[in-house]
């Protein structure tokens, strides 16, 4: 049999299987174009960044007012007490107010009393109390011996009563007072005079600090010092034969020297001692 096509068209076969169309997200030319966008993106991002790092800047620099810094300088300086200072730059430090400083700091026994102020005997105390003034006057008039124990007192703030110093801050002088007289005996009283600054080695210990002058007490005061502390705190043992006890005339000698902090640092080294 002979199948004739129907010009007029037949219905679709519902039974015939049915062809999957392809959809995408994205059409050809929304990728195309979103790809040309991001080029141009980038090319636009580098040329701004190139502009950013070439270009100048507009502002325009302000030198810097130094002047409030100095005032508070200044200001914080004006409240400093017990120092003053000298025309070539040094200054120098009130030993009552230096004392006191290491007293805040926890050290026990700081020793306020004033070089050479030995307490007064009972028996003359009673007599002026008495009114037999004329005696005692005439007494004090005479040039007392100055008692090394009490004088040392000025000096028991940093390096303690039993000459042991404190570990790391103050030196000691038990050991090592006899080591400073046998590299030269002048030397001791030049530390008392001037002072010393900078870091030196004692018993293995380094210490890195300031030992303060004491050009304003007496000449026999400091001689008076000087041999207690060499006879004291065991040093007596290690002291040579040659040994002399200090007297005023040994420490006016070496006064007006004018030397600094630094020269008795130096003078130290070059004795030797580290």
């Amino acid at each position: 049999m002979t199948d004739h096509h129907d010009p007029l068209g037949s219905p679709p076969d519902p039974n015939a299987p049915v062809e999957p169309t392809r959809q995408y997200l994205f059409s050809e030319g929304q990728v195309r174009m979103a790809f040309v966008l991001s080029v141009v993106g980038m090319v636009t991002l580098l040329l701004v960044l190139l502009l950013l790092a070439t270009s100048r800047p507009q502002g325009r620099f302000q030198p810097l007012d130094a002047s409030e810094f100095e005032s508070a300088v200044q200001e914080a300086a004006g409240q400093l007490e017990g120092y003053a200072l000298l025309e070539d730059g040094r200054a120098r430090l009130d030993i009552d107010h230096a004392m006191a400083l290491v007293a805040e700091r926890g050290v026990t026994d700081p020793g306020f009393a004033r070089a050479g102020a030995a307490p007064q005997p009972a028996a003359q105390a009673g007599q002026q109390a008495d009114g037999e003034g004329a005696a005692s006057a005439g007494a004090a008039a005479e040039p007392q011996p100055v008692d090394g124990a009490a004088a040392y007192a000025v000096c028991s703030s940093c390096h303690q009563g039993n000459g042991e110093g404190i570990p790391g801050a103050f030196p000691p002088l038990a050991g090592h007072a006899p080591e400073l007289y046998q590299a030269d005996p002048g030397f001791p009283i030049l530390v008392l005079l001037y002072g010393l600054m900078g870091q030196i080695e004692v018993n293995g210990q380094t210490y890195n600090g300031l030992m303060p002058a004491h050009a304003h007490l007496e000449d026999a005061e400091l001689a008076a010092i000087l041999n207690h502390v060499m006879t004291a705190f065991g040093n007596e043992e290690l002291l040579p034969d040659t040994w002399e006890p200090y007297q005023a005339a040994d420490v006016a000698e070496r006064r007006g020297q004018d030397l600094a902090f630094a020269d008795v640092y130096t003078l130290r080294g070059e004795l030797g001692l580290p």
